[in-house]
């Protein structure tokens, strides 16, 4: 009731539309968490783009879309996308590519069309924290029951702390990366009586962060983090505070890594890029020693991503089709007798390399216009900084994971960032 009172009772007065919009959402993104409702989570998105498409009229729908050139071009990437998998020679799995991606043109044309107050905006993102928040409280839960209160630590880290949800670690520690920022821009530039707890939502989702282990989204956390410490010390000239948050941030991390040590191993792995495409030496895990025979994250990563750059020479116009893909993907680790790969059936593990070598050039460029540089662009204009921040999280966890032949990756993508970009101008 504390975190439902704090979300409703500090903000304007939604209209009846707004409420129901709101209810939709947030049910939305709770199915998000819970991926064996595959059904729910459907009929979730299905009713949330059905009232979104009848929220406004026609006409404002179609200034909506002149205002927003970056619906443009993500109209046009995902044209490509569908020209893509009608030219596979595997036609079947070219369709069954095509549904994970289908969120990048329903809530575009949707949610993306929406014109929402930004407090609005602001208010339904807050929901989404505190969600957040609940549910890796529930996951730090079950991992530390698991673990028979750490008699077995390695149920605290990475996966394993995130099964009870069914999902992967990256996809939540992006999601906690998320809620960090909006707890923090509402402690710093918001007035709201409950900030004292949103101050210990941060330092919980802050261990949490570091529990998940995504190297990726940590860097970005951390970087970002220590950024906002020197915009605030020398920009706002709030010197006491900006230093006691990051003397709070190396404490903090000095402390954690100190009960919590096993998420260093995966960054150990880093020492080790060196790779043998021929070697069938065991995988990496952070609950294990880390060695230079092994295959882990990094090198892994260096070999099949050289992989998707050859695949792109060979087609650099318009790629080698989504549904060809894999298996062309496997036949370059055959060429190289990469069977450590082959065996595991891996991709490249990494959304742009993905999209390059499947979809060439053309298909590359109209992403990066659409989802990236024009969505930029266009948060700057309106001075939105949370949705900067966001935008640039999810290009950057872009690099070591293909987002879009997941379902999850591909409602997250399609949702947030026409959502965050309708509540920027009015």
């Amino acid at each position: 009731m504390l975190m439902v009172d704090f979300i409703c009772k500090n903000t304007y007065t939604m209209s009846k539309k707004e409420k129901i919009l709101f209810i939709l959402v947030l049910f939305f993104l709770a199915t998000l968490f819970l991926p064996w409702l595959k059904i729910v989570n459907v009929f979730a998105a299905s009713i949330l783009c059905l009232y979104a498409f009848f929220f406004n009229s026609w006409k404002e729908k179609w200034q909506v879309f002149k205002k927003r050139k970056y619906l443009v071009w993500m109209f046009a990437f995902f044209v490509m996308v569908v020209i893509s998998v009608l030219l596979s020679s595997n036609f079947q799995r070219g369709l069954r590519y095509l549904d994970p991606r289908l969120p990048l043109i329903y809530f575009p044309l949707t949610v993306g069309l929406l014109e929402l107050r930004k407090e609005f905006k602001e208010k339904l993102l807050l929901a989404f924290a505190c969600l957040t928040s609940l549910m890796v409280l529930l996951c730090l839960c079950w991992g530390i029951y698991r673990s028979g209160f750490f008699k077995k630590p390695e149920f605290l880290y990475n996966d394993s702390l995130t099964e009870i949800l069914d999902q992967q670690s990256i996809y939540i520690s992006l999601l906690v990366n998320l809620a960090i920022y909006i707890f923090t821009y509402h402690i710093i530039f918001k007035k709201n009586r409950y900030r004292g707890w949103m101050v210990l939502a941060v330092l919980f989702l802050f261990i949490m962060s570091y529990l998940l282990a995504s190297r990726n989204l940590m860097v970005v956390l951390y970087a970002f983090t220590i950024g906002f410490s020197f915009y605030y010390i020398f920009r706002r000239k709030k010197y006491l505070e900006g230093l006691t948050l990051l003397m709070g941030l190396f404490l903090g991390g000095f402390l954690i890594f100190k009960f919590f040590p096993k998420t260093i191993n995966r960054y150990r792995e880093l020492a080790y890029t060196q790779f043998d495409y021929q070697s069938m030496g065991k995988e990496s895990h952070y609950n294990m020693e880390v060695t230079k025979d092994q295959w882990n994250g990094a090198n892994f990563r260096m070999a099949a991503w050289r992989c998707g750059w050859e695949l792109f020479l060979s087609s650099p116009i318009k790629g080698v089709d989504i549904g060809d893909k894999k298996d062309v993907l496997m036949d370059k680790y055959r060429e190289k007798n990469f069977q450590f790969a082959l065996q595991t059936q891996k991709n490249v593990h990494n959304n742009y390399l993905d999209i390059l070598y499947s979809m060439g050039i053309i298909g590359l460029g109209l992403f990066l216009l659409g989802w990236i540089i024009f969505p930029l662009i266009y948060a700057n204009q309106h001075k939105d900084l949370l949705s900067i921040l966001i935008i640039l999280t999810f290009a950057i966890a872009w690099v070591t994971e293909i987002y879009f032949d997941r379902s999850l990756g591909g409602m997250l993508t399609g949702f947030f960032i026409p959502f965050l970009l309708a509540g920027v101008d009015r």
